[in-house]
């Protein structure tokens, strides 16, 4: 993919630094070297993009940036440095940057700013109403639950992702890693995050839908993922309504947010599954996971927590079990919607950072995912439908 239908600009006091960014961009991109030579060529005319060098990463500088930003607010800006700091991607975010990357950065992590920048643009243009009048449709909130650690629960909302991005296409369903203190989900998707929930929390009287943007990590296959914070003692920094408020303007941008949770039932559970439309509350086949997700379900019918919205899913379905399907659903009292088979193939896909509906679509445990996303696009095929129904 060629810069050519690019205007770029590069700003760094270091020749060497600018000339390895000509190479990069193939001698595409439009040199600077002080913050008034980048507003020169900001008022000159439209650009697409300023990327700012690592002399430029530390806080006043970012500040003197910032003005570009009073010139054109849609300005997409990103620092490039070598080391990046939490300390830094505030400043960042702070003053307005769009993203910060890691310095030495490849074409394709550019292209894939560019990309975002587009798809913010096309949201800004495309509504022909006022958002009053005639505000988009929220999208659909799937928390994906379990009374037991262990019991598959980031495996399943990962590969549900993926085949919900599948169906809705590239940029329409997010991920948020809900398991504050132990979350895997970047760890299943081989993400390496730099920014996560925990941002969120930090700037959280500032939290627009760019914002919102430069905190997702993106997957190759077009999901987006709020990851859990990098450090266990951060996850007292985020609190229940921070991540309420998180999932709610996800929900609004998103056709899909998937959340995955710890296996803990408290405040911060029990709120998220209040504002689902759909709960997959995965069971193991064994009698501690029975017990636990027994006491748990009978707990959710004391708070009268509407049990439609419940999707039972046996994980590890093996007919060798002691307990057999008949049994757990006599157990839980609620039947069982779908069953995830056991497979070798899901711990190696773990290990390889590559979920099994991607490494091996045609397996029987992909199929088994299948199933559970079936779940949930066939509700959203009957909301439709009776949606239809009533306008007729």
């Amino acid at each position: 993919m060629s810069f050519d239908d690019y205007d770029i600009v590069v700003v760094d006091s270091d020749e060497e630094f600018l000339a390895e960014a000509k190479s990069i961009f193939e001698g595409v991109v439009t040199t600077a070297r002080s913050v008034a030579d980048a507003q020169r060529l900001v008022e000159a005319g439209d650009l697409d993009l300023v990327v700012l060098g690592p002399s430029n990463a530390h806080e006043a500088a970012l500040e003197s940036f910032s003005l570009l930003l009073e010139l054109d607010s849609d300005l997409p800006v990103v620092l490039a440095t070598g080391t990046i700091t939490a300390q830094l991607l505030r400043a960042a975010l702070r003053f307005g940057l769009r993203d910060v990357i890691q310095a030495p950065f490849s074409a394709e992590e550019i292209h894939q700013v560019l990309r975002d920048s587009e798809r913010r643009s096309k949201r800004r243009i495309s509504p022909v109403a006022p958002v009053e009048a005639v505000g988009p449709k929220p999208g659909r909130v799937i928390t994906v639950a379990s009374a037991k650690g262990g019991s598959g629960k980031t495996v399943t909302a990962t590969n549900l992702a993926l085949l919900l991005a599948r169906e809705a296409g590239p940029g329409k369903v997010a991920i948020v890693d809900a398991d504050l203190q132990f979350g895997d989900v970047c760890l299943v998707l081989q993400l390496e995050p730099k920014l996560t929930i925990f941002n969120a929390a930090q700037e959280i009287d500032r939290l627009d839908e760019s914002l919102i943007d430069s905190l997702l990590t993106k997957h190759v296959e077009g999901v987006s993922v709020l990851a859990a914070p990098l450090e266990p003692a951060f996850a007292d920094e985020v609190s229940t309504a921070v991540l309420i408020e998180v999932v709610t303007r996800l929900r609004d941008r998103f056709e899909y947010v998937v959340v995955d949770t710890a296996s803990l039932l408290d405040e911060l559970l029990l709120s998220l599954l209040e504002r689902a439309d759909d709960v997959i509350f995965i069971v193991d086949m064994d009698l501690p996971s029975v017990k636990n997700a027994k006491l748990a379900l009978e707990t959710l019918r004391l708070l009268k927590f509407p049990s439609s919205k419940i999707k039972v899913v046996l994980n590890r379905s093996n007919a060798k079990a002691r307990l057999d399907e008949g049994e757990i659903e006599r157990s839980l009292k609620m039947k069982i919607s779908a069953s995830i088979p056991s497979d070798g193939l899901v711990p190696a896909s773990v290990n390889e950072g590559r979920p099994v509906v991607l490494s091996a679509p045609r397996s029987k445990v992909a199929k088994g995912f299948e199933s559970v996303a079936g779940l949930i696009l066939g509700e959203v095929a009957e909301s439709a439908k009776a949606t239809k129904r009533r306008w007729k």
